[in-house]
């Protein structure tokens, strides 16, 4: 596959251009968004992958799809230089270009002018971070299941789709024109005319389901299966945040508090001996001060965490979007396919009606060994009206 396949065209309205970006770009791009906002919802990257088909690509492009428009609605991240550079910058080798330029960059909690207003939002409200992880671990769970029920729904009404118009294929072969067909398997008349005129007509019917199937396979796609994959992008971006604060600030702030209760132990043992501690007194005052900013700097993590947190909710709220756009497409589906299946029924009636030209030695009696004609099967009993619905969701 050539290198122009793997490119991918991003535009910004916001800032009038249109670029081309390779993976690699959003590798960078990904990794100085990390560094520049660590405690900010930086959705995950496709996997890369060798050997890719072209099914594999599409999903891609639109998981980097996803990416840049998660990115470009942050009320925080989007007004980035980085972010600016990556959507209008045309210079050629643009990860390297973009990696020199932004390498020495500072984090967002560096760069705050006022530090002080950290503690005041805290202070007015209540943050409880491992709540929020354990209610982000079930969203993300419950969330994945509905998308991966809505892929194979989707994948459903794409093969429903590929077998009506297999059916209408195998009709229209068999009412084909220009077959020769004998006086004997005819019955002498016009039964199996009226049947190959029918099911040309019926050919046509099952070609227009699989045609609606085909764009009702294209709404639930577009509508349903990929804004729920946006808030899933959004709940596991989170999610990361989540496990990047643990392992990172919260754990430094753990290490730091350790050490000065380690310092206070060791200056109690030295006052114990009647040793001066005046050198253990200025480390004790060094890594005291030390831990306070790693305090301020876990705080403004969990500032962070409670901010995107409200984001989660923004795209939570979409789900009434998703699953009205559902019940409408399944609506309009089921009304479409009854005006099909009742185009049908003319032409099956007419089918039906030529049982009255066919003699009923037409299928012939087959004998069995002792040269007797088998019993004939005892008669069905009538039909019970059919009471589901008018039309089939196959």
């Amino acid at each position: 596959m050539s290198n122009i396949c793997l490119l991918i065209q991003v535009k910004s309205r916001s800032h009038s251009s249109t670029v081309q970006r390779r993976y690699t770009d959003f590798e960078v791009f990904h990794d100085l968004l990390i560094a520049r906002y660590p405690y900010r919802l930086i959705p995950r990257l496709p996997p890369k992958k060798i050997g890719m088909t072209e099914h594999f690509i599409n999903q891609r492009r639109r998981a980097l799809s996803r990416f840049l428009n998660i990115i470009a609605r942050h009320p925080t991240i989007r007004k980035d230089s980085i972010v600016t550079f990556f959507l209008t910058s045309e210079a050629p080798d643009i990860h390297s270009k973009m990696r020199d330029k932004f390498k020495n960059q500072l984090d967002e909690f560096v760069t705050l002018w006022d530090k002080g207003d950290i503690e005041r939002q805290l202070n007015m409200m209540s943050c409880d971070v491992q709540g929020m992880k354990t209610e982000l671990t079930k969203m993300l769970k419950s969330v994945q299941i509905i998308r991966d029920l809505s892929e194979k729904w989707v994948s459903r009404t794409q093969k429903t789709a590929f077998d009506y118009q297999l059916f209408s294929n195998e009709l229209s072969v068999l009412a084909g024109e220009g077959q020769t067909v004998s006086a004997w398997s005819s019955h002498q008349g016009d039964a199996w005319g009226k049947i190959r005129e029918g099911m040309r007509n019926l050919s046509v019917q099952f070609s227009n389901l699989s045609e609606r199937y085909g764009r009702q396979k294209l709404q639930e796609d577009v509508s349903i299966l990929e804004n729920i994959s946006y808030i899933l992008d959004v709940l596991q971006g989170v999610k990361d945040l989540a496990d990047r604060r643990e392992k990172g600030v919260n754990k430094e702030h753990q290490q730091a508090f350790n050490r000065i209760q380690q310092l206070k132990k060791q200056k109690g043992s030295i006052a114990a001996r009647g040793q001066d501690g005046g050198v253990i007194s200025v480390r004790i005052e060094q890594q005291e001060s030390l831990t306070n900013d790693i305090q301020l700097r876990n705080n403004f993590s969990v500032l962070c965490m409670n901010m995107e947190m409200k984001l989660v909710y923004s795209y939570l709220s979409h789900f009434g979007i998703i699953w009205n756009g559902f019940a409408s497409t399944q609506l309009n589906l089921s009304q479409d396919l009854l005006e099909i299946w009742d185009r049908t029924m003319p032409i099956t009636s007419m089918m039906l009606a030529t049982q009255g030209d066919t003699p009923s030695t037409a299928m012939g009696v087959c004998y069995n060994a002792a040269g007797a004609a088998p019993a004939a099967p005892p008669s069905a009993p009538p039909s019970a009206p059919y009471t589901g619905p008018s039309f089939y969701d196959m």
